[in-house]
């Protein structure tokens, strides 16, 4: 098993989250979906420059980026969420690991990064959105995340 190491995310870590964002389009309700590349790097570094949000990755010995995490505090939203809880959240965005990197517990990492952000920031929870096609919705369950509803997704044909 590697080692790795989970630190704050950086500017400079941009490119290779965008990289690693994009692995895994075909499961992910993911953010990058339709972003070209250089468009991907801007949004990280425009988002993690804004009040409330922040970044976590996981790097190999090496240094190459093999996680990362992205989160916004709900406190900083403008508008209102959908639970009276939210303004006490922190919203786990997104979360990729590396497959070559998988069952070292780099995951269960990151998340626990975002939860110690959390606490710090005076939150009572985390709160993420996650297809029930995605096998990481195993890994929530285990750390203890609780599903809060479903979202239904409609669509009308219209005449043409």
């Amino acid at each position: 098993m590697g080692r790795y190491t989970i630190r704050a995310m950086e500017q400079d870590d941009a490119e290779a989250v965008a990289r690693l964002a994009r692995l895994f389009e075909p499961i992910s309700t993911t953010i990058f979906r339709g972003i070209p590349a250089p468009d991907a790097c801007g949004w990280v570094r425009e988002h993690l420059a804004r009040p409330g949000w922040a970044g976590f990755v996981a790097t190999a010995e090496d240094g190459e980026v093999v996680g990362f995490a992205l989160c916004k505090d709900l406190e900083q939203e403008e508008s209102e969420f959908v639970f009276p809880e939210a303004r006490k959240t922190i919203q786990l965005v997104y979360l990729a690991v590396d497959e070559a990197f998988r069952g070292q517990g780099i995951a269960s990492a990151l998340i626990r990064a975002c939860e110690d952000l959390a606490k710090k920031l005076g939150r009572t929870g985390v709160l993420l959105d996650v297809s029930e096609q995605n096998p990481a919705i195993n890994l929530y369950r285990r750390l203890g995340f609780k599903r809060l509803g479903a979202q239904v997704f409609m669509r009308k044909e219209l005449d043409q």
